[in-house]
């Protein structure tokens, strides 16, 4: 047999092969047959550990990724706790923010196949990662080293979610499941805010406007209501197929969640005196999410490829809140109901395109836009005294309904080019811009009585309908913002193989970036222009020891932007706590360098270690400041200059395999340390219009979001047997260390998250097309806690519980 020419079109590590086509050709005088040609075309599995690992060990860049298959086993559902799988990362408590390396939300940016997605809460830069599940990813690429494809504003990572591709045969699955809240499901006293969104999340309720003290204004009652049946839901339909060319994959999922707590919440003065004490916080908290995701690549050869991706999002948040306690702003023990929901539709379209022209080149596009609306069609608040049960007239924000609606288009675009000069070189260029055009109106109905009547907690509506709003006067506020930002980008890298050990990757990117804020408040109304040119060197570097051990080196400059939310003095009322935007904010620099081992021993595993370190020109940072209000708080670059350094460490690998079982383990560790020279207060006036603060004495101090320590151990078994048939039972344990979570000022004192335990166990198993999965989540139900220190002692900041959950999943393939 005489084999002229095998051509391999795919084959990677632990690659299923699909197809197998030879052609022949039968020779009468021999009888025998010769095989002229062999393609061996297989389907890569992106999401597979060994095929992450092994684009890990490839790269030039320093990545780590994430893949669908791993997060499958330990039972992750969605790409928020995903993330935090990952080395060196932390979700802050109660924020939904992603904190890597330290650096919080506005050091971080989130893409969907390298593209920019908006955030839907004008308080963050990003988007709330517990929308995206990770049935419809094939992985999540964490990028803590810079490059200049990213964009510039980069600091701790750019988190890109890589949407599923289907390859290979036909397929269409049908997901359900169901689980308990046990801290939540037997609570007879679960609430919800009447006229609120709904059991799918799609209802929304409207207030009549125009003049209400002439009309009532509003549909709803100011009454909660309780939940009924408050067990967490899931359904999904997910399916793949390829006609010809073009080869579709398409998402369909909807889920909800009850989370019922029993907390605390406070603010204390320097002396030890509350300002705020809510040692009775009854939290209700009811989620939902609809997602819609549709994958289309079309090949119109082997040079010419196109993909769109067009994915809706809606969510919901319903949360009610009974506070009792202590009020220092009117001097009494008060009981206050607060009632809040949200409303969130997110549609993101791209479209990309790749060319190759030749031998040498490669051109890469995209365009994108999208759609975000999000709001708070009727949040309420009553405040009631606790010894007398009357409806406090102190302030028209004591009583009140309150509005917003965020609305923001974003366009994108971008075109890279790749040469490559034979196997020595390659150059790679191109252009980024992007158009955000953000607005944003809120509008608060407050109440000022003219009579104090004692009311029942339980039936406000008794006292505050349509019948009698004689005894009360509305309070009208009206607020509203809009940021117009431009950012144009041009970039360049020269990758260098001086050997086949060593490749040195150099480059550079230039961003120009346009601000145009406008605001409208009862305070203050304004516009400001702001302009940056930043010019952001970087190399990476990459030493092969030998074919199973590389050394990397990377550096940067980067620069961190204020973020919307951030800029806008208008005030973000809570019940503990008023945030203040700042107009006088502008970027920090930051200056990053990493030192990288890796090991793979072999298919599928990994051993690394990496020493890091950032050196941070005028962070930003949330603080309280010296205002009539101890509790407000606002943003200031609060520091001549801070650091970061740290080490991490990595470990994927089998431990133990015998007949068709194995043990396997994958654990990391994160070692952090940080400190910031803060600026006095007449540098934070000087720079900031007057506005100062003043801090507990101190003129350094740790940078807000560094725990001291952070880890993930992860230990699975799997056992297969007749071909398909698996069973995986992973045990995830993850701990995360005390971290600043505010800097406190007029010798308030430092807030700091405490450390968390977090355990989780799940089991799958799959027999031929079906899957059954069992979680048991948050079994050690440890406190999110913030405390408050100062010279008076430590205080209660929040402290709450999320409960333990156990759920079931069935997933049937056709």
């Amino acid at each position: 047999m005489k084999v002229k020419t095998i051509s391999i079109s795919a084959l990677f590590l632990c690659m299923p092969m699909s197809l197998l086509l030879a052609q022949n050709t039968q020779d009468t005088l021999k009888g025998e047959k010769k095989i002229d040609e062999v393609k061996i075309i297989g389907n890569t599995k992106k999401s597979s550990e060994s095929n992450i690992i092994q684009a890990q060990k490839k790269s030039v860049e320093v990545i780590e990724r994430v893949g669908a298959a791993q997060l499958s086993k330990q039972g992750v559902g969605d790409v928020a706790t995903a993330v935090t799988k990952a080395t060196g990362t932390l979700k802050q408590e109660g924020s939904g923010q992603i904190f890597v390396r330290g650096l919080g939300d506005r050091y971080n940016g989130t893409t969907l196949n390298s593209m920019e997605i908006p955030s839907e809460n004008p308080e963050f830069k990003n988007m709330d990662l517990e929308i995206f599940k990770t049935s419809m990813i094939e992985y999540v690429s964490l990028d803590k080293v810079y490059n200049p494809r990213f964009s510039g504003d980069f600091g701790g990572a750019n988190i890109d979610i890589v949407s599923k591709t289907h390859v290979g045969k036909p397929y269409f699955n049908v997901g359900i499941g169901s689980s308990i809240n046990l801290q939540t499901f037997d609570k007879g006293n679960f609430k919800l805010q009447d006229g609120g969104p709904g059991f799918f999340g799609f209802k929304e309720t409207t207030y009549r406007k125009g003049n209400p003290n002439v009309q009532y204004p509003f549909s709803t009652k100011w009454n909660f209501k309780n939940a009924q049946n408050p067990f967490d839901s899931n359904m999904n339909f997910e399916g793949g197929v390829t006609l010809g060319k073009l080869a579709f994959f398409g998402y369909v999922g909807f889920d909800n969640s009850y989370e019922y707590s029993d907390g605390k919440e406070g603010f204390y003065f320097a002396d030890g005196t509350p300002n705020k004490k809510f040692d009775n916080v009854q939290r209700s908290d009811y989620k939902t999410n609809t997602t819609a995701l549709l994958n289309v690549d079309y090949k119109l050869n082997s040079n010419n490829k196109l993909k769109f991706t067009t994915n809706y999002i809606h969510s919901s948040q319903q949360e009610a809140k009974i506070y009792q306690g202590y009020s220092y702003d009117v001097d009494k023990n008060v009981i206050i109901n607060r009632g809040d929901n949200k409303l969130t539709d997110t549609w993101v379209n791209q479209l990309f395109g790749n060319h190759k022209i030749g031998e040498t080149w490669v051109a890469d596009w995209g365009l994108g836009f999208n759609i975000l609306n999000s709001k708070r069609p009727d949040r309420l608040q009553n405040t009631i005294n606790g010894e007398t049960n009357e409806l406090l007239a102190s302030s028209a924000i004591s009583n009140h309904r309150y509005f917003d609606e965020l609305k923001d288009k974003t366009a994108l675009a971008h075109i890279y080019i790749t040469k490559s000069f034979g196997d020595r070189y390659k150059l790679i260029f191109g252009y980024d811009g992007s158009y955000k055009d953000r607005q944003f109106e809120q509008t608060t109905l407050g109440m000022n009585f003219n009579l104090s009547i004692p009311v029942d907690p339980q039936d406000i509506d008794a006292y505050i309908n349509s019948y009698n709003n004689g005894l009360f006067v509305y309070n009208v506020q009206k607020s509203g913002y809009s940021i117009k930002r431009n950012i144009q980008s041009g970039f360049a890298n020269l990758d260098i193989r001086f050997s086949d050990k060593f490749v040195l990757q150099a480059g550079a990117r230039f961003d120009y970036i346009n601000f145009d804020n406008a605001w409208n408040d009862i305070l203050d109304t304004n516009k400001k222009t702001k302009q940056y040119n930043k010019f952001l060197p970087a190399i990476n570097a990459k030493y092969s020891i030998n074919d199973r051990q590389n050394l990397r080196f990377a550096a940067s400059k980067t620069y961190t932007l204020p973020q919307p939310k951030e800029l806008i003095p208008i005030a973000y009322y809570d019940v503990t706590t008023n945030i203040y935007g700042n107009p006088y904010l502008y970027p920090s620099d930051n200056y990053n360098a990493d030192l990288k081992w890796e090991l793979f021993p072999k298919a599928g595993e990994i051993i690394s270690v990496t020493a890091f370190g950032k050196y941070i020109q005028n962070p930003i940072a949330r603080s309280t400041y010296a205002s009539a209000a101890p509790s407000d708080m606002t943003y200031f670059n609060i520091a001549n200059w801070g650091y970061i350094f740290g080490a991490e460490a990595e470990i994927r690998k089998d431990i133990y395999k015998w007949n068709n079982s194995k043990i396997y383990a994958f654990l990391n560790g994160t070692y952090m340390h940080s400190q910031q020279q803060l600026k006095t207060p007449d540098e934070i006036a000087a720079e900031n219009n007057g506005k100062t603060l003043e801090y507990s004495g101190q003129t350094k101090d740790d940078v807000q979001g560094v725990a001291d320590f952070l880890a993930n151990a992860n230990i699975g078994y799997n056992y297969k047997w007749n071909g398909n048939n698996t069973l995986d039972l992973v045990v995830s344990y993850s701990r995360v260390g005390k971290n600043l979570y505010a800097i406190g000022t007029n010798n308030g004192g430092n807030f700091y998250e405490l450390p968390k335990d977090i355990l989780d166990i799940n089991l799958n198993l799959t027999l031929k097309q079906i899957n059954v999965g069992i979680t048991a989540k948050n079994l050690l139900n440890p406190h999110a806690k913030i405390e408050q220190t100062n010279n008076a002692g430590t205080f209660t900041h929040k402290d709450y519980t999320n409960g333990r959950q156990i759920g079931v999943s069935l997933t049937y393939k056709l």
